[in-house]
């Protein structure tokens, strides 16, 4: 009895592992995209630009015209990561003070909401720019992309129940 036992949990683990094998081949063949990459082999690819050419079917000028662009916008908006991430660590710092100051914690706020504004603002110019580089048919797919990823995104956020992922924190009751 103890060897049939034994016997039907090894064939129980093969078939979990065939299974999970199969599963993966199945996502890492089927999911895979192949990119022409821009500079050759000993290039780094810059597999954002690579998706987008090849998804939308770019040709070199609009490439060209989009990398341009993608540096210009990288280089304005680092100096507003750069500062949102160091008022984002001076925020938790005063949080995470003896006597943390409402006021100080107040102005970080209105800093950081003026700085996110700021980078909205610069983000949606920048997509205005990029959509006036597109044909009509490539702005469609252009925009289906991102409705996707955000799509892609919000289902990440509801599995953890609006809480990212993160586990949502116990309703103490006072007195417990």
């Amino acid at each position: 009895m103890k060897k049939n036992l034994i016997i039907l949990f090894l064939v129980l683990l093969t078939i979990i592992n065939i299974a999970a094998l199969a599963t993966f081949a199945y996502h890492r063949f089927h999911f895979k995209r192949d990119f022409p990459l821009r500079g050759g082999p000993d290039v780094q690819p810059d597999r954002h630009m690579d998706f987008i050419k090849y998804e939308l079917g770019l040709n070199e000028e609009q490439v060209k015209e989009f990398e341009s662009r993608c540096d210009r916008f990288r280089e304005e908006t680092k100096p507003i990561h750069d500062s949102l991430r160091a008022k984002r660590k001076e925020l938790m710092d005063e949080i995470a003070a003896e006597e943390p100051s409402v006021e100080k914690l107040d102005r970080f706020a209105e800093e950081i909401g003026a700085l996110e504004t700021t980078l909205k603002k610069k983000t949606t110019t920048h997509l205005l720019e990029g959509k006036g580089l597109l044909t009509p048919e490539q702005q469609k797919k252009f925009f289906s992309l991102f409705k996707e990823g955000r799509d892609r995104i919000r289902g990440f956020r509801d599995r953890g129940k609006g809480t990212g992922g993160r586990p949502r924190h116990p309703d103490f009751k006072e007195g417990e």
